[in-house]
């Protein structure tokens, strides 16, 4: 019993002393992220979000924050709230990719539950837990959690508690609820940036998640790095601003801690791979128009990279020498990944996750994969719909990486941190409420935590 003392009490030695300052019941962390925000954007001396620089000089900040495979908006979320790789989380796309059984294409179940999703414990559960009031502002894949006290997600509705006090409070009408997910990017972002100062000022939670997605949306339209980019990230410093002055009139001015981060980086393709088409033309898939109708491999593409299923497994083994001969000769194509490989990159094999791709095949830089399963042309320069702005390469791409900064209670002034991963975001924002993560992958990032004065 005595040993068993003295390892809890060392435990608990490993969570920072500022925890202690002011009980977590009293403070907020906000963990924000600035959709497709690459650490060589934030680099950039022109980059126009003077807001951010500010809380950068006097916070803590990364070189660079490696990011997760696949690099894609869902996976590398739920990395940063479970302190794991995909492999073990098992969210692999914007959504749950279903096989629908042999000569199917898969099915893409974007609105499935958090729990059936996510297969670890998040720090917003363990939030919960521990008796803290929890939030989110389009965050995901958030779906029912059941551990978030407030919320106002993704496809907002009115039949939610927080959109009927917006409704009521003249915060949102009626048909911009209704027409929420047909209005524009940087639309939303304005009434998610609305719903969090809400949900702080009214709710004060302890824990706020808080997603801004335009500037994944310009990015992949313009081209990261353009000046409509840089407009996006502009407005995004604004929609920031606001969020921060909402959590110093609640009350928590010196309780407050920001998180902010981002999902993945980006990169520019100017030519075009479209493996559907490929195998359409070896008689291995069928479509009408742009819908595939029955096959027996597909590709589901997620611009840097393509993840090819063979639907019925009776034919995987004699199909996988022939897919890899006709996708590896393809302009464009950097590599083919087996399931021997996938561990390597994080990834689980299809043994593991029925989600994962029997291949899984990189593009080489300048090129990006497409869905389309039409036309005449396996690879062909950018056309009108497909955008020059692409992620889902290789998390090892420098272009990947992401940007991350820490301000404020319990944050180190002018800690300079090289080098991150998004492992560690979850483990560091649950010692920033004085708790611990059980079994995350990254770690605390001491080095960005001031100890207690």
């Amino acid at each position: 019993m005595r040993h068993a003392s003295l390892f809890l009490a060392l435990l608990a030695s490993l969570v920072p002393a500022f925890a202690a300052e002011i009980p977590a019941k009293g403070r907020i962390v906000v963990l924000v992220t600035i959709d497709g925000f690459p650490s060589w954007i934030w680099d950039d001396p022109a980059l126009p979000m003077p807001f951010l620089q500010k809380l950068a000089r006097e916070g803590a900040v990364a070189k660079a924050m490696t990011i997760a495979n696949p690099s894609i908006t869902w996976p590398n979320h739920t990395t940063l709230v479970t302190g794991v790789t995909p492999a073990r989380h098992g969210v692999l796309f914007n959504g749950m990719m279903v096989r629908q059984g042999p000569g199917m294409p898969l099915k893409l179940e974007p609105w499935k539950n958090k729990n059936e999703l996510i297969r670890v414990p998040t720090v917003y559960d363990l939030a919960f837990k521990a008796g803290l009031k929890t939030a989110q502002v389009d965050w995901v894949p958030t779906t029912n959690a059941g551990t978030l006290h407030f919320e106002f997600g993704e496809r907002p509705n009115a039949a939610n508690p927080i959109e009927r006090e917006m409704l009521a409070a003249g915060l949102i009408n009626a048909t911009e609820l209704a027409e929420f997910n047909q209005r524009n990017p940087p639309w939303r972002d304005v009434f998610w940036t609305r719903a969090g100062v809400h949900i702080v000022k009214q709710h004060k939670p302890n824990l706020l998640l808080f997603h801004l997605l335009n500037t994944d949306a310009i990015n992949h339209r313009s081209g990261p790095g353009t000046w409509a980019s840089m407009s996006a990230f502009a407005f995004a410093d604004t929609c920031l601003r606001e969020m921060f002055d909402a959590v110093q009139a609640a009350g928590f001015a010196d309780k407050a801690t920001f998180v902010i981060t981002t999902d993945h980086g980006f990169k520019t393709a100017k030519r075009v791979i479209r493996p559907n088409v490929a195998l359409r033309q070896a008689g291995l898939l069928r479509a009408q128009g742009p819908t595939i109708t029955t096959c027996e491999a597909v590709a589901n593409t997620l611009g840097g990279s393509a993840m090819i299923y063979v639907p019925d497994k009776s034919k995987l083994a004699a199909l996988t020498p022939k897919l890899k001969d006709l996708l590896g000769k393809l302009e464009g194509v950097e590599r083919i990944y087996e399931p021997a490989e996938y561990a390597s990159l994080g990834l689980p094999t299809p043994a593991q996750n029925d989600q994962m791709a029997d291949l899984f095949v990189v593009a080489k830089d300048g090129y990006a994969f497409t869905h389309q399963p039409m036309g005449d042309e396996a690879v062909t320069d950018l056309t009108p719909e497909v955008y020059p702005g692409h992620h889902g390469y290789l998390a090892s791409d420098p272009k990947l990486n992401g940007m991350f900064i820490a301000w404020g209670h319990g944050v180190k002034r002018g800690a300079q941190l090289g080098e991150i991963r998004n492992v560690d975001v979850a483990p560091t924002v649950a010692a920033l409420l004085g708790l611990k993560m059980e079994n995350a992958e990254g770690r605390v990032l001491f080095e960005a935590l001031a100890e207690r004065r």
